[in-house]
């Protein structure tokens, strides 16, 4: 990998600024770590304690202030995967799929290609430089609980602020900050099946569950499902571990209406607390730890090292693939049709994503048979193939089969990654539907927030139709079992811009949610795909289970060891290891 280029050379040689004193603590500047405490650490992690690198490094010649060869080898493959390649950004270390937790936001240090135009040589060419960012100083490559032990001992002896990375598809920046030590689970995959499964410690009956370490990644978990005839509950995107943040946050999904949220389907954690402990979470053992684990979100309960969730038996399924004119009467029309029909689509297992950008809402469901999942949608392939799209419905063998062609865009539109991202969301719930009166509202609510966004997607990927449980065991938002659908506004920036544009692209968003915030009043967002600046984010991401949560937090975590942005208990935001959010 490229951020291995350096990792021959001794701690004391790197040229990586010495991780500085969180001020959040009250730790005097004793405990902020020598040359030799990091080559003692990495003595005890097997050697695997590596400097973090931004990506991009290969292709400048100045790295935080000092003179660097560039290596035009390792510069042209990340030019080449630079933007939207999901699988290859998420095997580096210093890669993020929202490139502005890389930068500091609020200063601008930023070590960033032109994602636009990756060769763009004004990007890297003198005077640009490379720097550090809010690139964790340092990782190990985790194999194991007791390299996670010595990180948090380490952390809390030396007051070094730790973060646990796996792919970096995050959203909220809880994966990087400026002075941190990440713990990379990237490395921990391995995956099996058990037709009999029982979460150690219970007398259940056993079932089929798929176990996975920490850096099982969606591609691969895909695959393994279908190799064993299996459905496994999981996201949109390949790159994507499951074990963590999203499963961890809930885990929402176009198989959620039929089959559940990941966090529904979770039987299992093995987890090491910041207390210091190797637990196995379930139902019977740690039980309210599994409870925080089952939608509290990732990077805060703990590190977890293996997931255990259940595994269906393989199906069809029936694909309807509609498409229109991108302009806006065209979308205004979908949008109208959409309100209507989209209360009856989610009782009926229906899960997918409308795309305005790129005129495209995919939708798949197990639970209907053909002739009536055409009847389903009827009303959506009318109003698009009148207005001159092609549409229509068809069935699959098995989920790859639909999930590769979204990958390749065939069928349907994945999000883009390897940008900056600045991102908000908004839970819409069923009672919003409930009146052509309140529906007209709503639709043109949705039409004008999408206008105000340079991306926005609507998920049909809530468990409104789901009766397999009430969630009531999960610490998932309640709103999510009475919504029908999340809607997400993006707007970005180029790697040139200011200060100024960077906060007029959070402001864009907030002001495109704020339109349906105003109509859609006491519900909420999901908190992996949230506004960074969230109103009153603990009761929009948790509601009444926040108290509970944040109880948890402080049994497990007594020494605040993990923090991260508007996570469950999070300090503030005048902590240093935030200075970089805007």
């Amino acid at each position: 990998m490229l951020c291995r280029l350096a990792f021959g050379i001794s701690l004391a040689a790197l040229a990586v600024p010495v991780l500085s004193q969180d001020a959040s603590s009250s730790s005097s500047s004793s405990k902020s770590p020598s040359p030799q405490d990091w080559a003692n650490l990495k003595s005890q992690v097997g050697g695997r304690l590596y400097p973090g690198v931004p990506w991009p490094k290969p292709c400048f010649s100045n790295y935080n202030g000092l003179s660097t060869q560039p290596d035009e080898t390792q510069c042209q493959y990340v030019q080449q995967n630079y933007f939207n390649s999901h699988l290859n950004r998420s095997q580096a270390f210093g890669g993020y799929a929202a490139t502005q937790f890389e930068t500091c936001m609020s200063t601008g240090e930023q070590c960033e290609l032109d994602w636009q135009s990756p060769t763009n040589a004004l990007a890297f060419s003198p005077p640009q430089r490379c720097d550090q960012g809010s690139i964790p100083t340092y990782y190990i490559d985790v194999k194991g609980k007791d390299d996670v032990l010595a990180a948090l001992k380490f952390s809390k002896s030396k007051n070094v602020p730790l973060v646990i990375k796996n792919t970096g598809h995050d959203f909220q920046g809880r994966s990087s900050g400026p002075g941190s030590l990440a713990l990379w689970m990237h490395n921990l995959k391995y995956i099996s099946h058990n037709p009999r499964f029982t979460p150690e410690g219970c007398q259940k009956p056993g079932q089929s569950a798929v176990t996975y370490g920490a850096g099982q990644q969606f591609a691969e978990i895909y695959q393994f499902a279908e190799d064993n005839k299996l459905v496994i509950v999981g996201g949109s995107d390949q790159s994507v571990g499951a074990a963590g943040g999203w499963g961890q946050g809930g885990g929402h999904s176009s198989l959620s209406p039929a089959y559940g949220m990941g966090a529904d389907r979770a039987l299992q954690y093995k987890v090491v607390t910041p207390d210091g402990v190797f637990r196995t979470a379930n139902a019977c053992q740690n039980s309210d730890l599994f409870y925080a684990l089952r939608g509290g979100g990732g990077g805060t309960f703990g590190v977890v090292l293996e997931a255990t969730v259940m595994a269906s038996p393989a199906t069809s399924f029936r694909v309807a693939n509609i498409n229109w004119p991108i302009n806006e009467n065209s979308l205004k029309q979908i949008l109208d049709v959409f309100v209507d029909s989209i209360s009856t689509i989610a009782t009926q297992g229906w899960g997918g994503y409308l795309t305005p950008t790129a005129g495209n809402l995919i939708l798949t469901t197990p639970n209907l048979d053909l002739p009536a999942a055409q009847k389903s949608v009827q009303a959506l392939i009318d109003v698009s193939t009148k207005l001159g799209g092609v549409s229509n419905v068809t069935e699959i063998p098995s989920f790859l089969g639909w999930f590769t062609g979204y990958v390749r865009g065939t069928s349907g539109v994945q999000d883009p990654i390897g940008l900056p991202v600045a991102m908000t969301s908004r839970l819409i719930p069923a009672k919003n539907h409930a009146t052509p009166q309140s529906r007209a509202q709503l639709s043109d609510a949705l039409f004008k927030s999408i206008n105000g966004s340079t991306f926005s997607q609507i998920h049909i990927t809530t468990p409104y139709g789901f009766k397999g449980t009430d969630g009531e065991d999960t610490s998932i938002n309640p709103l999510w079992r009475t919504s029908l659908y999340q809607v997400l506004y993006v707007n970005g920036w180029l790697w040139n811009e200011t200060l100024a544009d960077r906060k007029a692209a959070y402001a864009a968003s907030t002001t495109a949610a704020n339109l349906v915030r105003e109509i859609t009043p006491g519900s909420g967002a999901y908190h992996n795909e949230a506004d960074i600046h969230e109103p009153n984010h603990e009761v929009s991401f948790w509601g009444k289970n926040y108290n509970r949560l944040l109880t948890i937090k402080k049994k497990y975590d007594p020494d605040h060891i993990l923090d991260c942005w508007h996570c469950v208990g999070w300090k503030s935001a005048d902590s240093p290891r935030f200075k970089c959010y805007i």
